[in-house]
């Protein structure tokens, strides 16, 4: 009996080590996103004078998105500022998208 319960409280503290060690950010340097986010810029500057303001919109809040990923997984931030930055990237991305939906549609159907 008491092996068991030697082994069972083992088990236990061995759980609680896991889960109070911290996590570790991701390794690797995200040249992609860069890489993405350089190309959109590049785009919206090269087509500053043929796009209309909803294509201008469009590409400023895919480059937020795109920043707010880059900063949530390289800089120190707390865990609101985690939360604050994930929703607000989801917002931009979203936002981004509907008016996508919409140029496509005023360009093809209206």
């Amino acid at each position: 009996m008491a092996k068991q319960y030697k082994k069972l409280k083992q088990k236990i503290i061995h759980r609680q080590e896991k889960k109070e060690a911290p996590k570790e950010k991701p390794a690797g340097k995200d040249y992609v996103l860069i890489g993405i986010m350089l190309f959109t810029v590049i785009v919206l500057a090269l087509g500053w004078q043929q796009f209309d303001n909803m294509n201008r919109l469009m590409y400023i809040l895919l480059v937020i998105s795109l920043g707010l990923t880059y900063a949530r997984r390289h800089f120190e931030l707390t865990e609101t500022q985690q939360v604050i930055a994930d929703r607000a990237g989801f917002v931009a991305i979203g936002l981004a998208v509907a008016l996508f939906i919409v140029i496509c549609y005023f360009q093809f159907f209206g």
